[in-house]
């Protein structure tokens, strides 16, 4: 087969100003994409630390795919219905691109961002994250499996000297494999959450519900605020991260004071292509100290009654949700274990064909929240979750992730997450309540949650 050379960001943009010619336009919204020798991804997010611009990162629980987003080109809001406002305006994004190479798939115009778990987000603190909040970088680095490409957002016109604009573009990566000086870690001064008995009565209450048929599960969470005595710095946090969550998402907004950041194993849906991939994660038992402790913990909850009951509420509700989109669901009959750093849980992956009719937007809005991070009825339990639980979600428990132009993407939800203004962050960690649960139980399963992201913090969890 003939294989045909990429064009250069000079052919590139040659391209676009001939189209814009013909097109008899005074500006076009052009896409460019060259492949790249290779750029460490952590050390590309660290370099643009107070530069004054947006910060995007991703990592795919594989290790193998890296998207690292920096500037903000194009930002798309939801409005009311967001899933669908968000659809429509990048769509109609789209079609103003001009993309003059072939693009490798999480290359060119692609958007990174999130939702709320609750359709919309009252909370002062929430404030620079939005019930639904998409970026479209200025310059993107993609690496998939070592490969690395760059991908450069821009707005050409008549008067625009390409030759100078290329020189300019090479700037974007210039330095960046340069040894990076991280600061000194900060230190954790005071740590605050809800009180126990508080927590005891959210739990008694739910359960309550449950036992009377109101609910058949719900999923609480609480908040741990900690205090540092510096600002915190992300680099230092996203480097621990990528070392220590080996097996998880990782997923950062960097915004001005403002950051949000999640080191999740929880993937609500992935597209490839018409192939989508969704994963139900229920169920929770630390790990051991030895090869054999780990198999007993995990035997253990395989056998266990309560979080099995748990796991097949999300089983049966993410089936339920996807078959009218979908051909051919290959749903396994029984759950695996996944095995995390400090944790293990029951994980069913579903496998399926999306129908043509159907996009990635589709599948977020049946899907979300799953049982795993609302309950069941869903209604009834988001319901519950808004009349009891003593704090604002935000982001925490929403989908995040990424979408291409060809509708490819992965979205992720946010658990394991934490909210971040300067010195301040706030963590955030859940359980599933069943009428078997225990309140001291739930209790103790959320502190063993917040641990991962409170040591990348720079904190002992408590």
């Amino acid at each position: 087969m003939l294989q045909t050379k990429p064009f250069t960001i000079n052919e590139q943009l040659n391209k676009a100003k001939e189209y814009m010619d013909t097109v008899n336009q005074t500006q076009l919204m052009v896409s460019l994409v060259e492949k790249v020798n290779f750029i460490n991804p952590v050390q590309f997010f660290s370099y643009y630390q107070n530069q004054d611009l947006l910060r995007l990162f991703w990592r795919d629980s594989e290790d193998s795919f890296y998207l690292v987003g920096i500037g903000n080109y194009k930002t798309i809001q939801s409005h009311q219905n967001r899933f669908h406002s968000v659809q429509q305006q990048w769509e109609g994004l789209l079609t103003d691109f001009f993309i003059p190479n072939d693009s490798v798939k999480g290359t060119g115009p692609l958007m990174l961002g999130g939702f709320s778990f609750n359709d919309s987000v009252m909370d002062d603190k929430w404030k620079t994250f939005q019930s639904g909040l998409m970026v479209v970088p200025e310059a993107m680095l993609t690496v998939i499996q070592g490969e690395c490409y760059m991908t450069y957002n821009v707005t050409v016109n008549e008067n625009t000297d390409v030759d100078a604009l290329t020189t300019k573009l090479k700037q974007w990566t210039e330095n960046i494999n340069d040894q990076y000086e991280s600061n000194v870690p900060q230190q954790l001064q005071t740590t605050n959450s809800l009180d126990y008995r508080n927590w005891e009565q959210l739990i008694r209450d739910a359960v309550n519900r449950i036992k009377n048929g109101t609910l058949g599960k719900v999923v609480l969470a609480r908040e741990l605020e900690a205090e540092f005595n510096q600002s915190i710095d992300l680099n230092n946090v996203l480097k621990k991260l990528v070392e220590q969550q080996k097996d998880s998402f990782i997923y950062i907004f960097d915004y001005g004071d403002d950051a949000f950041i999640s080191a999740t194993p929880e993937r609500l849906v992935k597209v490839d292509e018409n192939e989508l991939l969704s994963t139900c994660l229920a169920g929770t038992i630390k790990r051991g100290d030895s090869l054999k402790e780990d198999d007993l913990l995990a035997q253990s909850l395989l056998n266990d009654e309560k979080n099995r009951s748990e796991h097949q509420y999300v089983v049966s509700m993410i089936k339920e949700a996807i078959e009218p989109l979908t051909h051919s669901i290959d749903l396994p009959s029984q759950p695996e274990i996944l095995q995390l750093r400090t944790l293990q849980h029951l994980y069913t992956p579903v496998t399926a064909i999306l129908k043509d009719s159907y996009t990635i937007f589709d599948l977020i809005e049946k899907l979300h929240p799953t049982p795993a991070l609302g309950g069941e009825p869903r209604q009834a339990a988001v319901m519950f979750i808004k009349e009891n639980e003593p704090f604002e979600r935000g982001w925490y428990a929403g989908p995040v992730g990424w979408i291409d132009a060809h509708g490819n993407g992965e979205i992720i939800v946010a658990i394991r997450s934490a909210l971040i203004n300067q010195n301040k962050a706030t963590l955030f960690a859940g359980c599933g309540i069943v009428e078997e649960s225990d309140p001291y139980e739930e209790y103790e399963e959320t502190k063993l949650k917040f641990t991962p992201m409170l040591e990348a913090l720079g904190g002992i969890s408590r």
